[in-house]
C-alpha cells in the first residue's frame, strides 16, 4: 500500500461545508461534510483485454482506502478478443460485474452482436448504461437513460453518455430487423441538442458536477472537441473511440469555460484517475497499467475461472508460422485499412476457398491484430476476427466488384475499415492528391485470376465471391453488393473459415505468405 501511495499521490483532502437540508439519494441521507477526496477511476476501449481488470479494480480499491471513488467506462468493452467472441460478450459482462462498475456508456463495438444481444447483456450488466443519443428511429426517445446521477461523498455527479454516429456506418446491420427495416438511430445532427438536454436535466436533478462519458474520440464525424465546443455545463469529458492517449487537455465550451478532456488509449494501456478538489477543480492523470502493483483478488479469481472454462479450446494449435502475419506495413504502422498486407492476403484467401468462390474479399476493418511467428492457436484466430461475421457466397457482376473496390479505397490516403483485401483479384488504386483539395481516388487495371492467368475483369460477367455478411449486405462502408444474388448465406463464421483454410494448408503457413503478394498497388500522384 505504501508503494501504491507513492505512485498515486491524490489531491489534497478537503472538508466540504454548507448549510441547509441534506441531499437525499436512493432514500439514504449523506452527510454534507466529508474529509475524503472525490475520485473517478476510468477506462475506455478495453476491447476484451481480460487480463487488465484485476489490476484496474485493485487500483480502484487502493484509492478507495482514502477517497470516495466511482468506477466508469467510456465504451468498447464487449468485443475485440477471443473471450468476447466465444461468449458474444457474456464473459466480459461477468468480469465487469466482478469489478463493480458504477456507470458505463456504449461504444460502437457494443453493437457488433446486434441490439437484441446488447439488450440481453445490458440486463446482465450490474452497472447502469448512460447514452443520450441512441434513439428509436424517427424519435428522440432514448433506449437507455441519457444520464445517471450518482452520490459520491457530499456531492452528486451526473454521468451523461454519448455514442459516435459512425456506429451507423460501421455497425449498420445492428440497427435493422430481419427485413432490413431500420429501427434505431444515432442522429448526428441532433447530437449536441441531445447531449445538452441531458446535461440540463441532470443539473435540474441536483447534479453538482456533470461528466460526459464520450465515445466520440478525436475523429469525424463528430469529435469530443466538437461536443465540448457546442455545449455548456459539462465539467469533464472522459473520452474513448480514437484510442488516443491524453492525460489531460482543456477545451473551451460554448461559453468559453474550460472543460477537461482525457482518454486512456486502448486495451488497458493506462488507467485514468480523475481527482475533484473540494473547490470543484478537476485534474486527471493516467497510470500505466504496467506500473500498477495492486490486484483485486476477487476479480482475479473471476478471471481465472473464466479462463479455465475455455482454456483448452482456445489453446488448440491450428497451424504454425515462421513469420509474423501482420496488419502493419514495413514502418510498423497499421496498413491493412489502406494497403495490402500478408495477413490481408491470407484472410481474403480464406474467404475465397472456404466457400469455393472465384474471388475472395475481406475488409481491412475485420482483420484486427497481427499473429506473431510461432504456433497459431484458435485464440489467435478469434483475436484477428472477433466479430463472428457470417460467411456468404454471392454472384456479383464485374461492375459491382469494381464499385466495391472503389468504395473501399474512397477514403485514401486516410484509413478505412472498408478497404478491401482480395483473393483471385488484383487492382491498382490511383490517388490524385492536389494541395488544398480533397484527393481524387480511382480504381484501374482490375484483373481476375483464371486458369490461364490474370485477365481484365468483364463488367457484365457474373463471378462468385466469398465474403462476410458484413461486406455483402450488413456493413455501411461497402454497399455495392446489396443487389447481388446470395447463393449461400452465413454458412460459417469468418473465423471458422480461416481455421478451415489454415488446416487445408497443412501444419505450417506456406512461404508464399511471408510477404504481400502484389495484389493491390497504390499510387500517389501529388499535384501542386
Amino acid at each position: 500500500m505504501d508503494k501504491l501511495k507513492l505512485l498515486l499521490p491524490l489531491v489534497v483532502f478537503g472538508v466540504f461545508s454548507c448549510s441547509g437540508k441534506q441531499p437525499q439519494v436512493d432514500g439514504r441521507t449523506k452527510a454534507l461534510a466529508s474529509p475524503r477526496s472525490l475520485v473517478v477511476v476510468y477506462e475506455n476501449d478495453v476491447h476484451c483485454n481480460m487480463d487488465g481488470y484485476a489490476k484496474f479494480a485493485g487500483l480502484r480499491d487502493a484509492i478507495a482506502d482514502t477517497a470516495d471513488v466511482l468506477t466508469v467506462s467510456s465504451g468498447d468493452f464487449l468485443q475485440g478478443g477471443a473471450m468476447g467472441s466465444i461468449s458474444r460478450g457474456g464473459y466480459v459482462v461477468t468480469l465487469m460485474n466482478a469489478v463493480g462498475y458504477d456507470v458505463v456508456t456504449l461504444g460502437n463495438h457494443e453493437f457488433d452482436y446486434k441490439i437484441p444481444r446488447l439488450m440481453e447483456l445490458s440486463d446482465s450488466l450490474n452497472a447502469p448504461i448512460a447514452c443520450a443519443n441512441l434513439v428509436q428511429k424517427g424519435t428522440s426517445t432514448p433506449l437507455f437513460k441519457p444520464y445517471i446521477l450518482k452520490q459520491i461523498g457530499a456531492k452528486k455527479i451526473a454521468f451523461v453518455g454519448v455514442l459516435t454516429p459512425q456506429t451507423l456506418v460501421g455497425e449498420s446491420y445492428a440497427f435493422t430487423d430481419e427485413s432490413l427495416k431500420t429501427l434505431y438511430d444515432v442522429p448526428a445532427k441532433k447530437i449536441f441538442n441531445l447531449v445538452q438536454s441531458a446535461v440540463d436535466d441532470a443539473r435540474k436533478a441536483g447534479a453538482d458536477y456533470v461528466i460526459l462519458l464520450s465515445h466520440l474520440g478525436f475523429v469525424p464525424p463528430v469529435s469530443s472537441v466538437d461536443a465540448v465546443q457546442n455545449t455548456t455545463g459539462i465539467d469533464a469529458v472522459l473520452d474513448g473511440h480514437s484510442h488516443s492517449v491524453v492525460s489531460e487537455a482543456f477545451i473551451a465550451n460554448a461559453n468559453g469555460d474550460s472543460v477537461l478532456v482525457s482518454q486512456t488509449g486502448t486495451k488497458f494501456l493506462n488507467v485514468g484517475v480523475l481527482d475533484i478538489t473540494r473547490n470543484g477543480i478537476f485534474h486527471s492523470r493516467l497510470i500505466p497499467m504496467d506500473s500498477i502493483v495492486a490486484v483485486s483478488r476477487k476479480v482475479a479469481a473471476a478471471h481465472d475461472s473464466l479462463q479455465a472454462l475455455v482454456a483448452a479450446d482456445l489453446q488448440k494449435v491450428v497451424s504454425n508460422t515462421k513469420f509474423d502475419l501482420t496488419i502493419n506495413g514495413d514502418d510498423g504502422k497499421r496498413l491493412v485499412r489502406k494497403g495490402e498486407t500478408n495477413l490481408g492476403d491470407l484472410a481474403a484467401d480464406a474467404m475465397r476457398f472456404s466457400v469455393g468462390a472465384q474471388i475472395g474479399i475481406e475488409n481491412g476493418g475485420s482483420i484486427r491484430v497481427t499473429i506473431p511467428a510461432g504456433a497459431v492457436k484458435y485464440q489467435d484466430i478469434l483475436n484477428v476476427m472477433p466479430f463472428a461475421n457470417g460467411m456468404c457466397l454471392i454472384r456479383a457482376t464485374g461492375r459491382q466488384i469494381k464499385e466495391a473496390l472503389a468504395q473501399g479505397a474512397s477514403k485514401l490516403p486516410e484509413e478505412s475499415g472498408g478497404f478491401l483485401q482480395v483473393s483471385g483479384l488484383r487492382y491498382t488504386i490511383i490517388v490524385d492528391a492536389k494541395i488544398g483539395e480533397t484527393p481524387r481516388v480511382r480504381i484501374e487495371d482490375v484483373q481476375v485470376e483464371t486458369g490461364k492467368g490474370f485477365v481484365a475483369i468483364d463488367e457484365n460477367a457474373l463471378y462468385t465471391v466469398g465474403l462476410s455478411s458484413y461486406v455483402a449486405y450488413e456493413g455501411g462502408e461497402i454497399t455495392a453488393f446489396r443487389q447481388s444474388e446470395i447463393v449461400m448465406d452465413k454458412v460459417m463464421t469468418d473465423s471458422e473459415a480461416m481455421v478451415k483454410f489454415l488446416k487445408s494448408q497443412g501444419s505450417e503457413i506456406p512461404e508464399i505468405y511471408r510477404k504481400p503478394q502484389g495484389r493491390i498497388v497504390v499510387k500517389y500522384k501529388e499535384k501542386e
